[in-house]
């Protein structure tokens, strides 16, 4: 099996920890919506929210592991530093 060149774990790098961060924003902020939508009694509209956000995670997810152990570790890196970002911005969850 050939190694492959730090050229391409880089970009695995950056492309995992780019993906990871902008599907973290997507959850988490659909996460909100999600929870004001049950707040409001919408149910079938909040799960079907629900379902997107898992089903979209987990495709994201899974191209991401396609490619790699590396870009799949750097996007669990991305999620939980766009986890913090939005819980700050929006104040807690």
């Amino acid at each position: 099996m050939i190694a492959p060149s730090a050229a391409a774990l880089l970009f695995q790098l950056a492309l995992g920890a780019g993906a990871g961060l902008a599907a973290g924003f997507a959850y988490f902020v659909a996460l909100r919506w999600n929870v004001d939508l049950f707040e409001r009694g919408a149910a079938p509209k909040a799960l079907l929210l629900l379902m997107a956000r898992f089903g979209a995670l987990a495709l994201a997810l899974t191209a991401l592991a396609k490619i790699g152990a590396i870009a799949l570790l750097s996007s669990a890196l991305g999620l939980l530093v766009a986890r913090r970002a939005v819980l700050r911005r929006l104040g807690g969850l």
